[in-house]
């Protein structure tokens, strides 16, 4: 009964996760090469679309801690190591494939439970493999801290896992 229910719970986060892929394939760019070479904004209802990044929790818990010029460049040097080491993103075409096999299972006549584990199974090596490389990353920087600025780090820390 629980491979059951752990495998519905798979199986919900791999559509959900699906499903969280499927508007940014059809969404339009946010921005476009001109005949000039320059990037021009488009406009879709009224606003304006932006692909800047959203600042990670990491570091806004940085900034708070006060880093010294030599900590805030080993940081930097650390966060670009690991950004290096990163898988490269799928492609327009793999995207494209992966959500036409995800179309195809759900809507076979038959499910097709082992292609569907299968494709769960992927997702969760790759999640997997992304979470450990940024743990490490976030040793890392641990470990350029302080002590008052690790207990700082640590307090923090507790305090967004007692807000969720």
């Amino acid at each position: 009964m629980k491979a059951s229910s752990s495998f519905k719970a798979g199986l919900v986060a791999l559509i959900a996760s699906s499903a969280l892929l499927v508007g940014p394939l059809h969404a339009e760019t946010a921005s476009s090469e001109t005949d000039s070479g320059t990037k021009v904004e488009k406009q879709h209802e009224g606003k304006k679309h932006h692909r800047g990044h959203k600042k990670s929790s990491m570091h806004k818990m940085l900034r708070k801690l006060d880093l010294s010029d030599a900590q805030k460049a080993q940081v930097k040097t650390i966060v670009e190591k690991y950004k290096a080491q990163r898988p490269e993103k799928p492609s327009k075409e793999e995207r494209t494939a992966h959500k036409a096999e995800m179309v195809s299972l759900l809507t076979a006549a038959s499910f097709d439970e082992v292609t569907a584990q299968q494709m769960i199974s992927q997702k969760q090596v790759r999640e997997a493999e992304k979470m450990l490389q940024h743990m490490k990353m976030q040793n890392e920087i641990y470990q350029l801290l302080t002590p008052e600025q690790q207990a700082k780090f640590t307090e923090r820390l507790e305090q967004g896992r007692k807000r969720r």
